[in-house]
């Protein structure tokens, strides 16, 4: 598992199509989607109750928790929103499960999140925007990778689904 986190995470074409292709790796691709989801509520846990100067276990926990709830909630609504666009409006071709073993498996990088909770603010920003950018990034690269696509459709793709969930959250706030 670690070779192919290492691998996706270095943008590695043929280890992308495999996880595509090689159905027992959803399971794996989950576990990186969780860890990574961990990783971030670890992080901003501490990072916030450092803040606040009230760092407590139960706290560390329920965070940590709940963001291992709403991240990968929100990596399956985004898969496939990325999936229903990619397929029926730009006409990709591919699995829900074939575009989501990759995709899950580009979170991986979100593991240093962990380090936002040094409370060094230019070392917390900067790590924030390197490893959000580098998660986009890896995201982009697989959506082309295994719907097919050339960089135009895309970075369509990216965006129309970026605009599909943003006009649903702006609906229900």
């Amino acid at each position: 598992m670690w070779s192919r986190i290492k691998r996706v995470s270095r943008l590695d074409r043929d280890e992308i199509l495999e996880l595509k292709q090689n159905k027992n790796a959803t399971g794996q691709a989950v576990a990186v989607l969780v860890v990574a989801a961990l990783a971030l509520g670890v992080g901003y846990t501490l990072f916030t109750e450092l803040q606040s100067n009230s760092v407590s276990a139960y706290g560390i926990i329920v965070g940590s928790l709940a963001s291992i709830v709403t991240g990968c909630f929100a990596e399956f609504v985004w898969s496939g929103t990325l999936f229903l666009v990619g397929t029926k409006l730009f006409q990709g071709k591919t699995g829900y499960w074939e575009l989501a073993r990759p995709l899950f498996f580009s979170v991986s990088p979100a593991f240093l999140f962990i380090l936002i909770s040094i409370p060094v603010p230019i070392f917390y920003k900067t790590v924030a925007i390197v490893v959000t950018a580098w998660v986009v990034l890896l995201q982009g690269f697989v959506l082309k990778q295994v719907m097919g696509f050339d960089i135009r459709r895309t970075v369509l793709t990216l965006a129309v689904g970026f605009m599909v969930l943003l006009f649903v959250y702006l609906e229900f706030v």
